[in-house]
């Protein structure tokens, strides 16, 4: 089985109009055949990505957007959120920043899915929009859409 592991980059693609791929993000999120699974750590990260867009006038508010991801991280929602254990998510995004020199937050993202979506299926496949990220998932084996 093949779990699909979305970053923050991924999942506000999909929820914000404007942002680059947003069709395709959106089609693969919400509509795919692939099961979709973050992490907690997103919820943080998109909601200072929907205040910066409300910010920025990209969006007049964004209640209506913080609601819609909400719901759509529930048990029958087409977003899978996950839990980090900190004991195996943090040792590696520690040494995915040294190695990699990646940003702490891509760190935690990549080692969430190599440790936690692992766990979870044959196969995890990153979806991310994010330069560093996205050579480093490749470098460590992941496949990356």
């Amino acid at each position: 089985m093949i779990v699909l592991y979305a970053d923050t980059s991924a999942v506000v693609g999909a929820y914000l109009a404007d942002e680059p791929g947003h069709d395709e993000l959106a089609a693969t999120l919400f509509d795919g055949a692939d099961p979709v699974v973050t992490s907690e750590l997103t919820r943080v990260e998109f909601a200072g990505a929907v205040t910066a867009a409300v910010r920025a006038g990209r969006l007049r508010e964004g209640t209506a957007l913080l609601d819609r991801f909400d719901a759509d991280c529930r048990d029958d929602g087409p977003l899978l959120m996950l839990g980090l254990d900190a004991a195996q998510v943090l040792p590696l995004a520690r040494r995915l920043v040294v190695e990699h020199r990646l940003r702490t937050l891509d760190a935690l993202h990549l080692a969430a899915a190599l440790t936690a979506g692992a766990a979870l299926a044959d196969e995890v496949v990153l979806l991310s929009r994010d330069v560093r990220q996205v050579p480093a998932a490749t470098e460590l084996g992941l496949a990356v859409r």
